[in-house]
């Protein structure tokens, strides 16, 4: 995971490259790089959105877990205390 930006660089630059290296018009060549930038950073956005989703629940999964132990305590305490 921590080397997915570097692949999305190197994608996005070989992309680039291979496009400018290519031969069509400028107009074309204009075109298709901005027709493929936009696909890239959509797919950019999708990834970075899946990954705030799954640190989402990873939090929620984290304070329901700490939550229910809380109450564990608690409860146990309770038991103790009434002895």
């Amino acid at each position: 995971m921590k080397s997915l930006p570097g692949i999305l660089v190197g994608l996005a630059f070989g992309a680039v490259v291979g496009i400018l290296m290519a031969p069509e018009s400028g107009k074309k060549t204009r075109k298709r790089i901005s027709s493929e930038s936009d696909s890239f950073f959509k797919d950019l956005q999708d990834q970075l959105q899946n990954g705030l989703d799954s640190i989402k629940e990873q939090y929620n999964d984290y304070v329901d877990s700490t939550t229910e132990k809380t109450q564990d305590l608690v409860n146990q305490t309770k038991k103790k205390i009434k002895k």
